[in-house]
Formats: C-alpha cells, sequence, structure tokens
C-alpha cells in the first residue's frame, strides 16, 4: 500500500495539489487494504498529504479501522467533531493550500458543503488513483485468478439445475448462493435470462418466466475474492436450438475468437471493438451496441475500455473482459464472455469453462424416480 500512495503522491505536483481527498470506496480500498467498504453508506474516506495518510470514519466501524490501520492516522467523525473540523485541522497543521477532490466521485451536495466548511483551494482531480489501478499486481491477478475459477465452477454447479419448470430468478438465487459460499461475495448481481430476454444485455431475473423445451439461455455472472471481482458469460441450450441460432452463436463465438487472437498489449483500446463489429457485419449480423469488454478489478466495469470513443493504449497486466454479442431485440440475443490477462508473451484466459456449442439434454420432472437427478447429459453441436 506505501508503494501506491507513493506513486499517487508523485502526480499531485503534475495536477498543482498538495493533498488528495479520496471518497471513492474502491480508491479507498485499493489504497489502504480495507474491503467490503460500500459506495452507497460512505463509511470511510481517506485523505492523502506530501507526508500522511488520514483515514476518517464514523464510530460505527472507528475501532475496526484503528485495530486494522497501520501506517494511517485514523479519525473518529462524531457529533462533536465533524468531518470538517477534522479536515481543517490537516489542512492548517500540514499548510495545504490547494486540495484535490475526485471530480466523479463526489455529489454535488457533497461538493457544496465542503467548499462552504473549509478553508482551501479546491481542484477536480479525475481517475488519479484508477489510472494507478489499471497496471494489476500479480497479487491482484492472484486473486483475480481464485475469482474465474470460482465462476468455473459455479458454471458446471448451475448446469445440474437447469430443468423444465424452473425459473430465470431461481437460477440466479443457485447461482448467488453457491458463489457466495465458495467466494468473498459475488462480483454483481448474476444475469439469467430466456429466449427473448437474452437480447437484454443488462437484464434483470424475473420469476414470471419458467424454463420449457427449447429455450435458449445466457447466463452472466461473476465472483468476488479479495475485492477483486471475475465476469464470464456463456450460453447454453435446453432442448434443441434452432439452426439459425446455431449459425448466430458459432459466428459470436468465431468474433470472439478472432479478437482474442489479436488481443495484445501495445493496441488501442478501440481497435478491437471495430474489428469484431466489421466481421460481425461481414457476416450479415447487427452490431452490438455495447463496447467489446471492460477491465475488470475492484470494479467489475472499471478502465480500460474497448469501445468506440476510448482509445487506450493496453499494456502489460491489464485485465480485460473480451464479449462480442448479437442481439435481435424480442427474439434472442447471444453473447460470450471470458477475463482475460495481458502479459508480455500474450494473453492468458482466466475463464476456463467451455465454450462449445452445448444442449442440455431435456431432464424429466424431480419426481420421476427413473430419472438420475445427479446426471446431466449433454451433446455436443460444436462444428469446427
Amino acid at each position: 500500500m506505501i508503494k501506491r500512495i507513493e506513486k499517487l503522491r508523485k502526480e499531485f505536483k503534475k495536477v498543482g495539489i498538495d493533498a488528495l481527498f479520496v471518497t471513492n470506496h474502491n480508491n479507498v480500498t485499493y489504497l489502504t487494504g480495507f474491503l467490503g467498504l460500500s459506495k452507497d453508506e460512505r463509511e470511510g474516506f481517506l485523505l492523502i498529504t506530501r507526508n500522511n495518510g488520514y483515514l476518517l470514519t464514523f464510530p460505527t466501524y472507528f475501532g475496526l479501522y484503528k485495530k486494522r490501520g497501520e501506517g494511517f492516522n485514523v479519525l473518529n467523525i462524531t457529533y462533536n467533531k465533524r468531518f470538517h473540523h477534522h479536515l481543517n485541522e490537516i489542512i492548517d497543521k500540514e499548510k495545504i493550500k490547494t486540495l484535490g477532490v475526485e471530480k466523479e466521485s463526489l455529489t454535488i451536495s457533497e461538493s457544496a458543503s465542503l467548499r462552504k466548511k473549509l478553508k482551501v483551494r479546491f481542484r477536480q482531480t479525475e481517475s488519479l488513483v484508477e489510472n494507478l489501478r489499471l497496471i494489476k499486481e500479480e497479487k491482484e491477478i492472484a486473486s483475480l485468478k481464485k475469482a474465474a475459477k470460482i465462476a468455473d465452477s459455479a458454471f458446471e454447479f448451475i448446469r445440474q439445475k437447469i430443468k423444465k419448470g424452473v425459473s430465470e430468478k431461481e437460477l440466479a438465487l443457485e447461482l448467488e448462493f453457491f458463489i457466495k459460499r465458495k467466494a468473498d461475495d459475488i462480483a454483481f448481481s448474476p444475469i439469467v435470462a430466456f429466449n427473448q430476454n437474452t437480447a437484454i444485455p443488462h437484464y434483470l431475473p424475473s420469476n414470471t418466466y419458467h424454463l420449457k423445451p427449447n429455450t435458449l439461455i445466457l447466463l452472466d455472472f461473476g465472483a468476488k475474492v479479495n475485492g477483486y471481482c471475475s465476469d464470464m458469460t456463456r450460453v447454453l441450450f435446453f432442448g434443441k436450438p434452432k439452426n439459425h441460432q446455431i449459425k448466430t452463436y458459432l459466428t459470436v463465438l468465431r468474433t470472439q475468437e478472432l479478437a482474442l487472437k489479436k488481443l495484445k498489449a501495445g493496441l488501442k483500446s478501440d481497435i478491437l471493438d471495430k474489428l469484431a463489429k466489421k466481421f460481425l457485419r461481414s457476416q450479415g449480423y447487427p452490431e452490438y451496441q455495447h463496447g467489446l469488454g471492460h477491465g475488470v478489478g475492484l470494479s467489475i466495469h472499471e478502465d480500460p475500455r474497448l469501445k468506440k470513443g476510448n482509445s487506450v493504449l493496453l499494456k502489460e497486466n491489464m485485465v480485460v473482459t473480451i464479449e462480442p454479442g448479437v442481439y435481435f431485440e424480442g427474439q434472442y440475443g447471444i453473447r460470450i464472455e471470458d477475463l482475460v490477462v495481458l502479459r508480455k508473451e500474450g494473453i492468458e484466459i482466466l475463464s476456463k469453462s467451455s465454450k462449445k456449442l452445448e444442449s442440455v439434454i431435456l431432464r424429466r420432472k424431480p419426481k420421476d424416480p427413473i430419472c438420475n437427478q445427479n446426471h446431466v447429459g449433454d451433446s455436443s453441436l460444436h462444428s469446427e
């Protein structure tokens, strides 16, 4: 953590600040190692000056932070000593003239309150900590690998739960409970979608839709380990897919394979998105409306963004998703997603689950005594 803070301090002179007030919960975690901070609760803040680090929190968390806050001055925000009292004391003590604040994290009301109460000039900053988070350390990658491995095991598990009559929400809850038992938490609420709902990229699973024969199923989910997320999407067919669905699936898979083959450090982040969309158009398919992928780390969606209008140089030890898709509104959608580390010698794909086109054999109802509930057959429809 000390090395990360030293790197951050080197940016102060470049942006003209004497200290940085860190309010983004993932940035606080990155610089302190404290896990479990909520972006909604606003329970921990960090002030980094040229010489010190101050961790400010409330009585409900103070004991925990004080116990584990080695290297930081842990300050308790109380009714008698409010937030701005602590900050003004530090500003006077360390002769801070210009305070950097995270532009994308502070709300308008929070910013207005600070400007009114603090005796300092303000300067809005963008992505000072996020830019440090772009390149993952090996310890971070190890956590991402563990999260991806748990997601792979969750995929094998959920296939055992696919049966006639089960709802999208039931499968989503099964995924969530499995991941929470194996990991620290889910990376995000699992997406489970049937048929026409698969055409909505960020769909919310429902109890209204129940699995019927010859249904397309999209599963998008991830685990969280030591604060780091994984992200994976797979598509299965319950029963027999239609010929046009098979063709679409294999085209999306070819698109992803093309992007993965071209992915490497040194590329601009929008190049592969253009390439993937061009290939889909050449095959007669519509462009997906999201980006080809995104960075993953402490946040499930972070930089770099592999999309139009975002031309960032990809570097070694960045971690991104590659997730092309084809969507037909009101009919169906197919998306295949893997989590990938950019290495000096190439890429390392962390998502190991099969991407063969698979059809889960229709299973009899659980009450049928001749059905072996511990076995799910699948027939490969993969064509080379």
